[in-house]
């Protein structure tokens, strides 16, 4: 079992989250199943954004291996978030596992 940190940059475009593993390169691209954005907004509904993200983090763990200290990397948004929109966000990261969330611009 390979044991390491998870490190990853995610990208959020309107009912979509991009995961890449910045370690091995592996890349997904996880539609929601259910919108989180709406016409005014790019997170509209929490629960679907975090839905979404661990659906895209579950897609780079098959195989499976054990996680030490995982990061998040906010690397790119569709549009800006505000600083309720990123705090969302980190949240989201948060409960779907990641213990660092940092947010680049």
């Amino acid at each position: 079992m390979d044991i390491r940190r998870l490190d990853v940059d995610v990208s959020i475009y309107r009912n979509r989250i991009q995961v890449t593993d910045r370690t091995t390169g592996k890349f997904v691209d996880q539609t929601a199943q259910h919108a989180f954005s709406s016409d005014g907004s790019l997170i509209a509904n929490t629960r679907f954004l975090e839905d979404t993200i661990v659906r895209a983090i579950r897609q780079l763990l098959v195989g499976g291996f054990s996680l030490k200290d995982p990061i998040a990397h906010v690397v790119a948004t569709e549009l800006p978030l505000s600083p309720s929109q990123k705090d969302i966000v980190a949240i989201a990261l948060r409960e779907a596992g990641m213990r660092e969330v940092l947010f680049e611009d």
